[in-house]
């Protein structure tokens, strides 16, 4: 039998948690392995709370929200996650990381993948990576 398995990706760390954490932790308990893709750590939109720290740097940003999205991973029974440290606001996905993404779809060859909605008013980052994962989605399959 094949190993079951889903994808989601995540424009930011925290994304996937809030935006689809239960529908993980339930395909992780029905024996999914289920494989998560930061594309950015959320460190200059979503990281207000930790900016307001004195003497706060870029580095340390990133290096926070990295253990936040582990220890949620942990807490979900991900199998993978993956960070690709793209940034944000804007978030910018250059050639190599497309590459990169359908790299994993190859790899991961997942039963499903769960991204972002298509329209996101609030942030367009959100937007930008649910177009670019059915992109990835499409070269994936190519030979």
């Amino acid at each position: 039998m094949t190993k079951k398995t889903a994808l989601i990706v995540s424009a930011h760390s925290a994304d996937f948690v809030w935006r689809c954490g239960g529908a993980i932790a339930l395909h992780a308990a029905k024996g999914y392995d289920v494989t998560v893709v930061c594309l950015s750590y959320g460190e200059r939109g979503e990281s207000a709370k930790l900016w307001k720290k004195e003497g706060m740097t870029l580095d340390v940003v990133k290096t926070e929200r990295r253990k936040e999205a582990e220890n949620a991973a942990k807490a979900l029974d991900v199998h993978d996650i993956q960070f690709f440290d793209l940034g944000d606001y804007p978030l910018e996905m250059t050639r190599e990381a497309k590459d990169r993404l359908v790299d994993v779809m190859r790899a991961v060859q997942p039963a499903f993948m769960m991204t972002h909605s298509k329209y996101d008013p609030y942030n367009t980052d959100h937007m930008y990576v649910s177009q670019w994962t059915l992109e990835c989605r499409a070269i994936a399959q190519a030979w």
